[in-house]
Parts: C-alpha cells; structure tokens; sequence
C-alpha cells in the first residue's frame, strides 16, 4: 500500500480508495461482520480524499494514469457524494473504500458535488500503475 511521508493516521487510509489491496476486506455490516472472499486482487479507483471542515471527502489528488484520471470526468475538488447508488456524503473515507475498491476491471459509479450539480461517473477498477505503486504526497 502507498504511504504518505509524516502523515500519521489520516494519510495512511488516504489510500485505500486507489491502491491493490493485498489483504482481506473486512466489512460490518447489521451488527456482523463478513469477509469478502478474493480480496487480494482488489483493486481501485486512483482517487487520494481529504474530508473537509463538514467531514466531506474532496477530491484532493488523482493517480496519474489511474482510473479516475484516465476518465478525464473526475476534478481535484469535487466532493464525493455517492458510490453506486449508495450516499456517502460526510461518510468517514475507512467505509468509503470499501466501496470503491472491487475487482480488477469492473465499473463503479461514482456520483461528485461541483458547483452546485451532481456529476456522475463510471469508472473503471485497477491496480495503479507500476510507475505510481510507491506514490508519495
């Protein structure tokens, strides 16, 4: 996983929405919790957040040549809104990620606030390029 230079906690979940996982995904869900078998081709969406004063997450950096950057759709700044349906406005980036890393080639779609509209954009998973595997804010 990527790591951010003196970041501390914060930074080191920044991302998790952009990088292969290589462990398994543990979510909770009605008070239990369930392992989602595979997890170790997990792959993302090239996106880095940072929550702002409300506990937004905007838009902070794209991966150059990630997923989200390649679509050309997705802007430095916008606020997340949804992610497949699912509203995540204010919703902490550690239950985020789940939901936006998946498997290797498989779309997701990703609603962002900007300037008072909503877009919405279908990205493609997969793991960053070998180039950005030891990316550094």
């Amino acid at each position: 996983m990527a790591e951010a230079q003196g970041g501390g906690g914060l930074f080191g979940n920044l991302f998790a929405c952009c990088d292969r996982r290589q462990d398994n995904l543990v979510t909770t869900e009605s008070g239990g919790v369930k392992t989602i078998s595979g997890a170790s081709q997990l792959c993302g969406v090239g996106i880095n957040f940072r929550a702002d004063k409300t506990g937004a997450l905007c838009v902070s950096s794209l991966i150059p040549g990630g997923p989200a950057s390649r679509s050309g759709s997705v802007m430095v700044g916008d606020v997340l809104y949804d992610v497949d349906g699912k509203i995540v406005y204010r919703t902490e980036l550690s239950n985020v990620s789940q939901n936006l890393l998946g498997p290797a080639d498989s779309v997701v779609k990703v609603g962002f606030l900007r300037g008072g509209y909503q877009i919405n954009v279908d990205i493609r998973r997969a793991p960053l390029p070998a180039n950005m595997r030891n990316f550094q804010m």
